[in-house]
C-alpha cells in the first residue's frame, strides 16, 4: 500500500471527493527509488512500528 500511495498518490488511489497533499512521485521516481525512500523512512520508525507494519504485511501476503 506504502507503494501504490507513493507511486500515484493518495487521492488517485481513494478517489471520489477524497483530497489529499500527498502527490505521487511514480513519474519522477522508479520503482527501486521509491522502494529505497520507503526502507530509508522504516528504518527510523520505532521497533514496535516496524513490528506491526511487517505483522500487517504477513497478513497481506506482501
Amino acid at each position: 500500500m506504502l507503494v501504490a500511495i507513493t507511486t500515484h498518490g493518495t487521492e488517485a488511489l481513494i478517489g471520489g471527493d477524497y483530497r489529499s497533499n500527498m502527490i505521487g512521485f511514480g513519474d519522477v521516481l522508479g520503482e527501486q527509488q521509491i522502494l529505497d525512500v520507503l526502507a530509508y523512512i522504516k528504518s527510523t520508525w520505532p521497533a514496535r512500528a516496524i513490528e506491526m507494519h511487517n505483522e500487517i504485511n504477513a497478513r497481506a501476503g506482501g
